[in-house]
């Protein structure tokens, strides 16, 4: 689960001159890394500016409607709501946690919008310490899981809004939310004309058309036991959205031992099953997302089951063997890369 936080924006705006605009954009949303490069044959610079521009709008958007890390989100104000009191959402909100709760039943619960107590409890989240100085004992895992559960989240389409069933259940939306902020941010690129565009926003990236040269979008797998320019695999992407969650991310040290920011939900604790990196290939970024999450938790075998079960949906999945080796399975659709493990 990953932090959602408005860390600032410091953006550089580049626009070629010539027959084919081309705008490129470095800087941090969400609390992470965000990437927009776009290209257009019939939109002026300033138009391609202004669509660009219109997309990071989108994304903080959603890091002010759905951030754990901000007290007047929508997410928090659910939080803090009582059991069984009825929160009215935005359309933006309401959509992601229904797609988060859809996923968590997909996954039988691997992926979990309510693990936040957990989140926190292992130094993860809103709530946590800025430094960890010892692992939660088991007494404080179990009372912890006894908030897990997104069974207990209650949802109205009709009117639009969102309700938790028992006392100390959270939403958490931090495995999912930057997925549709990439979502979101297409969709506006493509509302104002644009057909040739990379968003990425932490890792999660969609692209529509082709790069300026005509060619797909080529996005490297990070390896991960090996620096860039060394890969896991690359990936030609057009029209489509990737999406990686791995051990390596967002990780503390505690007594020669490493914790990841995965939780199990089952066990209350971070992943042990030696999974490293999921790659997630599908229509939506915020499904990929999610995916990536839920199929780290899952291990490889189940974790393939779940994904040849899917329509639309490609997964790699890479694990650890040993202290500086892994090893790496690809669906069936996506055995097309060449995996160097």
């Amino acid at each position: 689960m990953r932090r959602l936080r408005i860390v600032g924006l410091a953006f550089c705006l580049i626009a070629l001159t010539g027959c084919i605009a081309h705008v490129e954009i470095a800087g941090e949303v969400m609390g992470t890394t965000m990437k927009i490069e776009a290209v257009s044959r019939s939109l002026s610079k300033d138009e391609l500016n202004r669509a660009v521009l219109d997309a990071i709008e989108a994304a903080k958007k959603v890091d002010g409607l759905m951030s754990t890390w901000r007290d007047d989100s929508e997410i928090s104000k659910l939080n803090r709501a009582g059991p069984g009191e009825w929160v009215a959402l935005s359309p933006e909100t309401y959509e992601v946690l229904v797609k988060a709760v859809n996923v968590s039943k997909k996954t039988g619960g691997a992926f979990d919008v309510t693990v936040g107590p957990l989140v926190d409890l292992w130094g993860f989240g809103a709530k946590s310490p800025a430094v960890v100085t010892k692992a939660p004992t088991d007494e404080q895992v179990e009372a912890a899981k006894a908030a897990v559960g997104y069974e207990h989240i209650l949802v109205d389409a009709n009117n639009r809004r969102a309700a938790r069933d028992a006392a100390g259940v959270e939403v958490d939306l931090g495995g999912i939310a930057k997925g549709y902020a990439v979502d979101l941010a297409i969709a506006v690129l493509k509302d104002r004309g644009v057909k040739d565009a990379l968003v990425e926003i932490g890792g999660e990236t969609a692209a529509i058309g082709l790069t300026e040269k005509g060619e797909p979008w080529l996005i490297g797998i990070r390896h991960p036991n090996r620096p860039p320019p060394r890969f896991l695999t690359t990936v030609g992407l057009e029209n489509g959205v990737i999406a990686t969650s791995g051990d390596y991310f967002n990780v503390y040290e505690l007594k020669g031992r490493l914790y990841s920011h995965i939780i199990d939900p089952t066990t209350g604790k971070p992943i042990t099953n030696n999974v490293c990196s999921v790659t997630v290939l599908a229509k939506e970024c915020a499904l990929a997302d999610a995916l990536a999450t839920g199929l780290m938790v899952m291990g490889p075998e189940e974790g393939m089951k779940l994904v040849e079960s899917m329509p639309g949906v490609e997964a790699i999945i890479a694990w650890r063997t040993g202290k500086d080796t892994i090893e790496a399975k690809a669906s069936r659709g996506a055995r097309r890369y060449r995996l160097s493990p």
